[in-house]
């Protein structure tokens, strides 16, 4: 019987917590509505830029894509603005739960995991969106005039945001995969050739098909994985 309340309990006490989640999610979006063609303004000025230089476009093929594009990168700003706001309330449904050790490593890590995500971000808008995009556009006939499907660009531009937000969580996975002794340091440090080989076909999969691309993805996977390798030699010296 006590289990059963118990039981209980957590489990209203998690309906409470996806419940405020889901408030914060959609104040947060609601809040960033009224400004959601400034906001696809914002993520597709990097190729407005480079389109500008040969007389290119973006177009709309659909009637629907002039409200489902901006629609859709609102919600993955709101998304990405709510994150810590939504841990929070995570956080303090399973803090009771945890010990002392337990609660640093996941706070840590959490806060950790996040700055890396917005770190991948920042990296696609500012260093891979000028690059591949002036690839395309030079690597176009004279002959052809450039004239970007919106809708067409947000999948791209979404794609390579998750690719590079996921790929940027390596040295948190690694540390992790030390921590709880799944491998160890020595284990990993032997495999490394492989590690780098499968940077390149993560890159080859999550990226446009072209070489420059592919190279910014994988020499950051490379060099977040020796990062991991390095704290994690550091912190747990086995």
């Amino acid at each position: 019987m006590k289990k059963q309340t118990l039981f209980l309990s957590h489990f209203k006490d998690l309906r409470t917590v996806l419940i405020k989640s889901s408030i914060i999610f959609l104040v947060i979006f609601i809040s960033l509505f009224s400004f959601s063609n400034e906001i696809y303004e914002f993520f597709a000025e990097p190729l407005i830029d480079q389109l500008s230089a040969v007389n290119g476009s973006l177009i709309s093929t659909k009637l629907t894509a002039t409200f489902i594009a901006p629609f859709k990168i609102t919600l993955f700003v709101a998304l990405i603005i709510s994150l810590p706001f939504i841990f929070s309330q995570i956080w303090k449904f399973i803090k009771p739960g945890l010990y002392k050790k337990e609660k640093a490593f996941i706070l840590s890590a959490s806060i950790l995991s996040f700055c890396l995500f917005v770190a991948g971000l920042v990296f696609v808008y500012l260093i891979l969106f000028p690059n591949i995009f002036r690839f395309f556009i030079v690597m176009a006939p004279g002959n052809v005039d450039l004239m970007i499907d919106i809708s067409q660009y947000l999948e791209m531009i979404l794609a390579l945001f998750f690719a590079f937000g996921i790929a940027f969580q390596i040295p948190i996975v690694l540390i992790s995969i030390v921590k709880f002794k799944l491998f160890s340091i020595k284990k990993i440090k032997s495999n490394r050739a492989y590690i780098y080989v499968g940077a390149f076909i993560f890159a080859a999969i999550f990226t446009p098909p072209d070489v420059i691309s592919q190279i910014l993805l994988a020499i950051p996977v490379i060099l977040l994985f020796e990062m991991g390798v390095l704290i994690s030699t550091k912190l747990f010296k086995n």
